[in-house]
């Protein structure tokens, strides 16, 4: 999300990919915190909720509720899809960067019509860190922890990672971001759920 925000305007880029792209971070924070496993059932495997007590994160315990309340579980594909469409998540993951001080919240006004929340910076200093970090684990594999990794492959997959690097860079680094994606089952995932996504886009803009 802090990839995601503009630092002067505090929009958000990256259009809908960037929904997934929470998604499937929401995804890895619980399967790393063993709340949830993939379980081999099925051709992509099925995610089950495994710990159902709380977690003391509202993003996270209200996704683990709503994943315990289905009648039937799905891949990761279609839960990524599902934690995406969880209700302002992209506003609560925001409001949780303001309750740390890192942006804050405002509003904008469109046209002299509508007004919407807007999220500018304040304290750049994690944003700052978060970027050393990416290109830290991408110049040097020995600096490429777990979590890192999975931010690295989300980041790519919503597109965020142009953030960071410019066009000839990504494309440098195009094997390695391959290979992060293929090894990690919720960038996976998530990257699958972004391809559907455009894709249901580029169907319903043809028929419409």
């Amino acid at each position: 999300m802090l990839l995601a925000l503009h630092d002067q305007k505090g929009t958000t880029a990256f259009g809908p990919q960037l929904d997934p792209a929470l998604g499937g971070a929401v995804l890895a924070e619980l399967l790393g915190t063993h709340k949830i496993e993939i379980r081999d059932e099925g051709k992509r495997g099925l995610v089950t909720v495994v710990d159902r007590s709380p977690i003391d994160d509202p993003i996270l315990d209200a996704a683990l509720a709503d994943l315990e309340g289905l009648r039937r579980r799905g891949d990761p594909m279609t839960t990524v899809l599902r934690l995406a469409r969880l209700k302002d998540l992209r506003a609560k993951v925001a409001l949780s960067l303001c309750r740390r001080g890192i942006v804050r919240e405002t509003e904008k006004e469109i046209l002299l019509l509508f007004r919407r929340k807007v999220y500018p910076t304040v304290n750049p200093e994690p944003e700052d860190a978060l970027i050393a970090r990416v290109r830290a684990a991408l110049d040097r594999t020995d600096e490429r922890d777990a979590r890192t990794t999975v931010l690295i492959g989300l980041a790519d997959t919503a597109g965020a990672l142009s953030a960071i690097y410019d066009r000839r860079e990504r494309k440098a680094l195009k094997a390695t971001l391959r290979s992060i994606r293929e090894a990690d089952v919720a960038v996976r995932a998530t990257h699958d759920a972004v391809e559907a996504l455009m894709m249901t886009i580029s169907v319903t803009s043809v028929v419409t």
